[in-house]
């Protein structure tokens, strides 16, 4: 299950990283150090757990973290411009699916402080994600 939740999350935010004309980085990935701001894709599963007692349901929690990582001293408009453009991107409730599985975005995104280092600039966007499936 956990690739179909990366497929879904990851190619939503592939339509708006398009639009905003902004490479992706994901996980297992290097990131070329440039001067062009890029996201960061994150996929923090919770625990799965169960709704009945013979155990034939799942329930996949977790948390979908995208990253604006811009250059240092490039200022912080832009960043914060793009992750308004996320935020609605990824509105509460927005159901992704594939064939039969279904995975819902259940909490608003939300931007937390900027983390700065010595050559970057980034501004972590953390939501929650859920999907309730039959095995």
């Amino acid at each position: 299950m956990i690739s179909t939740i990366s497929e879904l999350l990851e190619s939503h935010l592939n339509i708006i990283a398009n639009r905003l004309n902004l490479p992706i980085i994901y996980e297992n990935i290097e990131a070329a150090p440039n001067d062009e701001i890029y996201l960061k894709s994150t996929i923090l599963p919770a625990m799965t757990t169960s709704f009945d007692l013979d155990g034939d349901s799942r329930i996949c929690k977790g948390i979908y973290q995208v990253s604006i990582v811009a250059p240092i001293n490039t200022g912080k408009s832009r960043s914060q411009q793009i992750s308004e453009a996320i935020i609605k991107h990824f509105k509460l409730n927005t159901e992704l699916t594939k064939d039969n599985f279904s995975l819902y975005i259940n909490s608003i995104p939300s931007v937390y402080p900027a983390i700065t280092d010595k050559t970057t600039y980034t501004i972590p966007i953390s939501m929650n994600y859920r999907a309730d499936t039959l095995i």
